[in-house]
């Protein structure tokens, strides 16, 4: 049994009968293998993804030929799925739970390697602002930018922890599922990487892992959720962040 396996096998033992299938797990790898770095600059590390039924496992995304590249055709609630949140991207779309995507996460990979100071700034990735094909361009441009950067997402938890239309976990199991796929898989996954620097999203993240974070030797920065209730001037402050942190570690 391999280490993805193994900690899978924990953590079904910890949440039980809700807990997604392993091909889940090994399809959120696939896409976050692709898009990282060869050389691992800042690791975001974020919460986890959001949970992905079976039957969506079905669905294939379906770029245009025209775009000339071979990215994981698997369907994933991640953001690292082009199809996640780009139904026309699927060769059947999903609209139960809705497929409406993480675009706080894809603002947040904007701010990485662009200053924003106002909304109309992440026009080019929106769905409501740029057309499709012109904003798959770009998103791909996007990520292409952040593996060439260095930037790569990470998730603390291999479990998902949010079920669309469904209450959170306990504050108890979501700690424990952090701390499990760190221990079993994740943190592995982060030291081979050796980033510089590591931002975490979510002070509930880094509260739950503490003290394994920082036995990283690798400086630690903390930003909010992207959900979280700050005023609008807050939340650019965070994403200015953001490119602060990415642009600094590529200065050293």
């Amino acid at each position: 049994m391999d280490a993805l396996e193994e900690c899978h096998s924990r953590l079904v033992r910890l949440i039980g009968s809700s807990a997604e299938p392993i091909e889940v797990l090994q399809c959120a790898e696939e896409h976050r293998a692709y898009w990282r770095p060869e050389r691992v600059r800042v690791v975001l590390l974020a919460e986890s993804h959001v949970y992905t039924e079976t039957s969506e496992l079905d669905r294939r995304v379906v770029l245009p030929s025209f775009m000339g590249i071979d990215v994981p055709r698997g369907f994933v609630r991640l953001v690292y799925c082009l199809g996640y949140g780009e139904n026309s991207l699927l060769d059947l779309p999903i609209f139960i739970p809705a497929n409406s995507g993480t675009p706080q996460f894809w603002k947040i990979f904007y701010s990485c390697v662009n200053r924003v100071h106002a909304n109309e700034d992440f026009a080019p990735i929106q769905v409501s602002r740029t057309p499709f094909p012109e904003r798959i361009w770009n998103k791909l441009a996007l990520l292409q930018h952040l593996k060439e950067a260095g930037v790569w997402l990470v998730d603390a938890s291999l479990a998902a922890l949010y079920i669309p239309k469904c209450p959170k976990p306990s504050p108890m199991l979501v700690e424990a599922a952090l701390r499990m796929s760190w221990d079993a898989y994740v943190g592995q996954i982060v030291r081979n990487a050796s980033p510089s620097c590591i931002v975490c999203i979510g002070k509930g993240v880094a509260r739950s892992l503490g003290n394994r974070l920082f036995e990283l030797g690798v400086p630690v920065t903390i930003v909010p959720q992207p959900n979280a209730r700050l005023a609008s001037t807050e939340h650019f402050e965070v994403f200015q962040k953001y490119h602060d942190t990415v642009w600094l570690t590529l200065q050293k």
